[in-house]
């Protein structure tokens, strides 16, 4: 039993720990009122740079943005639509910046100690390997690509964005983002307040 509850345990840690985006979302109000259909906005509206700038990255973002819409009650429009949605996806390079604490690690050596036995003195030696000790801090700073993508819902009567939901996380592989694109847009679609 104890197997299992600690094999659970760790899949869930494993799990919880594989996304590498974060999300979030902003909203003025809940999007069941009155909103049944939307419209994608032309590319020309929609943003994309390096690597989400093709046309797989595109395909793959409106149709699994589509999918979630559909899942959640909302039906495509083209003609007269309720919602328009846009997206943004940029890629920029981004410097961060580690603290990582210095060590002196003095080298171990034999040390001559004196002993007693019997009541004489004799002469030995002790092989001694001190602990490390501390002496400070070394910044580190390393290049990495930051990756966001951003969908944005808006009332096409007023022309304003009623819904904001975004992803933001490291990039580290081309092909790995693009192909894990349909599961971010899942999660941002998660944030949606229907």
């Amino acid at each position: 039993m104890k197997k299992q509850i600690l094999m659970i345990l760790g899949v869930m840690m494993v799990l919880s720990s594989c996304s590498s985006y974060n999300y979030y979302s902003v909203s003025n109000k809940k999007l069941n009122i009155g909103y049944r259909t939307y419209a994608w906005l032309p590319d020309g509206k929609s943003k994309a740079s390096n690597i989400y700038d093709n046309d797989v990255a595109a395909d793959r973002i409106v149709e699994a943005a589509s999918t979630e819409l559909n899942n959640r009650g909302f039906r495509l429009n083209n003609k007269k639509p309720d919602l328009l949605v846009r997206y943004t996806a940029v890629a920029n390079k981004e410097t961060k910046s580690y603290n990582e604490p210095v060590y002196y690690d003095a080298p171990g050596r034999y040390v001559p100690r004196v002993g007693v036995y019997r009541g004489r003195a004799f002469y030995y030696y002790a092989y001694r390997n001190p602990f490390p000790v501390y002496v400070g801090n070394e910044q580190r700073t390393v290049d990495v690509k930051q990756g966001s993508i951003m969908i944005d819902l808006i009332d096409r009567r007023t022309k304003k964005v009623i819904w904001r939901g975004w992803a933001e996380g490291e990039l580290n592989n081309p092909e790995k983002a693009i192909s894990q694109l349909p599961k971010v847009i899942g999660n941002i679609f998660k944030k949606l307040p229907v």
